[in-house]
């Protein structure tokens, strides 16, 4: 489901942030380094955020008209900002009232691993909305039909600033009123406690993408001998490893379940270990936290057991559902579509 931004939607979010930035109430400084925060980077962290927000309500908006969905755009004192949701008020019969449903809307992009929340943030809100039925996760991810631009040329704010500026400076970016938001997902906080992961604090940020084809790269680095023979394995549990030496293999994951022949290689160094795959058979792979992996036949995989960033360690407690498995815990029953979801927010809220 989309919704195409328009020059208000934009005017809205753009003016907002100015505000933001403007108020002598709030903080000047950016929360990890503690450095002057401009207003570039107040936008950068507004803009997205609230054209994500206004993307929702209008498609909310389209499943149920005969409600409207209110955003926060008040510009309030540090300390009476509380764990608010994004939608603050529907007006519904021309009168206003609070909502009856908690949403909070999130960004995602397509190099994200994982969905959810920090679990202090979710107690929080199951605190405030007493029914975790009555809590939603929408995320969204933002794009732009100008399809013949870059990803750096596709950027929000050059992009809006081409608009309003006229500069020739930003001539090569791209047409902002090209700009869309599209869901990704949505989820009840119910689904999330069912079938979600608790990652603690001091844990590790791993990756959820465990098989990568690889092509012929792999098959001439096997036929020149860089690589162990670990033998052949017929359905099972797939054992888990580490690629770094120093870290633990990701046990949270739980069993790997083969349903097929494969043929697992190894290259190792003193520091560091990659396994590789090579499918004898079609393959399935299925994890209840991963969800299900296909393999084709004759084909090589990188057995892509790696943490995420620079720093993997986990600074928060988090509560998380593989983005990968949404469709697999779909197929299974275990959890909504989005678009059924959405329906039943636009219905109940």
């Amino acid at each position: 489901m989309k919704y195409n931004l328009t020059r208000k939607d934009f005017q809205t979010a753009f003016e907002f942030a100015v505000k933001y930035h403007l108020d002598p109430t709030k903080s000047g400084t950016t929360r990890t380094a503690g450095s002057a925060r401009s207003l570039g980077d107040v936008l950068d962290s507004f803009l997205l955020g609230k054209l994500a927000e206004i993307g929702v309500v209008n498609i909310l908006q389209s499943l149920n008209s005969r409600k409207q969905c209110v955003l926060d755009f008040d510009l309030k004192p540090i300390y009476e900002v509380k764990n608010e949701p994004d939608i603050i008020g529907v007006i519904e019969n021309s009168l206003s009232r609070k909502p009856n449903l908690f949403i909070e809307i999130k960004n995602t992009g397509r190099g994200d691993h994982w969905l959810g929340l920090t679990l202090e943030q979710y107690e929080t809100i199951k605190k405030s909305a007493k029914n975790p039925n009555k809590i939603f996760i929408v995320g969204v991810s933002i794009g732009n039909n100008d399809l013949d631009k870059s990803p750096k040329e596709k950027d929000l704010l050059g992009a809006y600033l081409k608009k309003i500026t006229n500069l020739k400076t930003f001539d090569k970016f791209a047409d902002a009123y090209k700009t869309f938001i599209k869901i990704e997902y949505a989820i009840s906080g119910a689904e999330l406690e069912r079938n979600g992961t608790v990652f603690k604090k001091n844990g590790l940020f791993y990756n959820t993408d465990l098989f990568v084809d690889i092509g012929k790269f792999f098959k001439r680095a096997l036929e020149a001998g860089k690589f162990k023979d670990l033998g052949v394995q017929n359905g099972g549990e797939l054992k888990k490893y580490s690629q770094n030496k120093e870290l633990p293999p990701p046990d949270i994951f739980g069993a790997i379940k083969l349903d097929g022949r494969v043929r697992i290689f190894e290259k190792a160094n003193d520091k560091s270990v990659r396994r590789f795959i090579y499918a004898e058979t079609d393959v399935t792979i299925a994890n209840n936290i991963l969800g299900e992996f296909k393999l084709e036949r004759r084909k090589h995989y990188l057995y892509d057991m790696r943490t995420v960033g620079r720093n993997p360690i986990l600074a928060r407690n988090n509560i998380w559902i593989a983005k990968r498995s949404l469709g697999y815990l779909q197929k299974q029953g275990l959890i909504k579509s989005a678009e059924e979801n959405l329906k039943k927010i636009a219905k109940g809220i």
